[in-house]
């Protein structure tokens, strides 16, 4: 029964790891695409030019904004992992504690 809940750690703080890379690549998607946008007269001087220039920064602005919350809620899922294998980690050595704690008094040498 223990087998079914078992759990690795080098397999959590991977998963950490690749959750924290996720949002330094978003980062960079999000920089790369922040530095490159066309300037307002690139749409032309029709009269739908100005509406099209708003309308593409808009999208990008929202697109920028999610890129944003992306990568936030990548490193959140990377800390929480990470905090969760922390405490697998204490409460296995706090139950191996106590069950040495166990086993020596059971034996009579405390």
């Amino acid at each position: 029964m223990a087998n079914e809940y078992a759990v690795t750690q080098d397999a959590l703080t991977r998963f950490s790891k690749t959750a924290q890379d996720r949002a330094e690549k978003l980062r960079k998607i999000r920089t790369a695409l922040g530095d490159h946008s066309p300037s307002p007269d690139a749409f032309g001087k029709l009269p739908e030019a100005e509406q099209t220039s708003q309308d593409y920064q808009e999208r990008v602005d929202a697109t920028l904004e999610n890129l944003d919350h992306a990568a936030e809620q990548q490193e959140q899922i990377g800390e929480f992992i990470e905090k969760t294998a922390r405490s697998y980690q204490e409460t296995e050595e706090h139950t191996g504690d106590q069950i040495r704690t166990i086993a020596a008094q059971s034996r009579g040498t405390i």
